[in-house]
């Protein structure tokens, strides 16, 4: 049998089973503005310098990561994904601070949803007929809320998603660990053994847009986390989108912290400041299946070390 067309398991787990199991427009201004390499997760580098002459610049936080390299060990077959998406929804989503070439302006929350419809349809188009990819829906404010199951309703996911508004936190900091508790309730891992050769049934990806500059995400139990990372078919994504780094916030302490979420080095992690078409490229890149796509480290083209202004110079 074709791996491709081995069936999917889509039972649900308790955290005690795997404690005893487990190993309205198209945005026209942005579509017309140049395409921008994205800001991405790297070694550590210089912050970059906006010079005189450009508008608006994009500050590459410095990764902390080491340079050791992954393995992935898993066939790298376009099996099944589970993706949950899980989305900021504080008021820092309403800033205008992001600005396309012909100097529109528009919030975080604006370009994050075009960009999420985006994803899902090519996403879609790109899976097998037989066997499509499914996405849920999760809210992040002072915790996480999970307000849309597994589907691969474009529709309802698309309705839900344009629903979303901004909401007042009340907390100075977001507890990541009620996100991996839900993870752990309601997108479970395939408890299979692990195979060079034989695919697992579907894989769970979850990608996480943060949008705060000020907030430090934390976690106050492990136990969860520790549960969905220690899976070989667990993947987490980040789009981390900030004010320009600067003495007055907290982005590259909330970078690292971020970037800590992932403890085997599959993640991609993708930071932007303030042009819009860098969240489009970065969604584009999230394309890719992870047992697919190479580490984010080892890309073969190369990324942009100096900031750009809009008008492409």
């Amino acid at each position: 049998m074709d791996p491709d067309e081995r069936p999917s398991s889509a039972t649900n787990i308790t955290i005690s089973n795997i404690k005893s199991n487990i190993e309205g427009r198209m945005f026209d201004d942005i579509n017309n503005a140049s395409t921008v390499s994205t800001s991405e997760k790297k070694l550590p580098s210089p912050l970059n310098m906006p010079s005189d002459t450009q508008k608006h610049t994009e500050d590459i936080l410095p990764s902390p990561r080491t340079p050791d390299v992954p393995v992935q060990t898993l066939p790298k077959v376009n099996c099944p994904e589970r993706i949950v998406i899980c989305i900021d929804v504080s008021l820092a989503m309403n800033e205008r601070r992001y600005r396309a070439k012909a100097g529109t302006a528009f919030s975080a929350m604006e370009i994050v949803k075009r960009a999420l419809k985006l994803f899902i349809n090519n996403k879609q188009m790109i899976s097998n007929r037989s066997k499509k990819h499914v996405f849920a829906l999760v809210l992040l404010l002072d915790e996480a809320l999970w307000i849309t199951d597994f589907t691969s309703d474009t529709t309802e996911l698309f309705t839900q998603i344009e629903s979303l508004e901004p909401l007042e936190q009340h907390a100075d900091t977001v507890n990541m660990s009620t996100l991996f508790d839900l993870l752990i309730d309601k997108a479970s891992v395939p408890l299979v053994r692990v195979s060079e050769e034989t695919p697992p049934p579907y894989v769970v990806r979850v990608i996480l847009i943060y949008g705060r500059s000020h907030c430090m995400p934390f976690s106050n139990d492990h136990e969860s986390q520790n549960l969905m990372t220690g899976s070989p078919y667990y993947f987490m994504d980040i789009v981390y989108l900030h004010e320009l780094p600067s003495a007055s916030n907290q982005c590259e302490a909330i970078f690292t912290e971020l970037c800590e979420l992932d403890t085997r080095g599959f993640s991609h992690v993708f930071d932007i400041s303030r042009t819009p078409t860098k969240v489009f490229d970065a969604f584009g890149k999230l394309l890719a299946h992870p047992l697919q796509r190479a580490v984010q480290s080892q890309w073969g083209h190369n990324l942009d070390l100096v900031p750009h202004s809009l008008d492409g110079d």
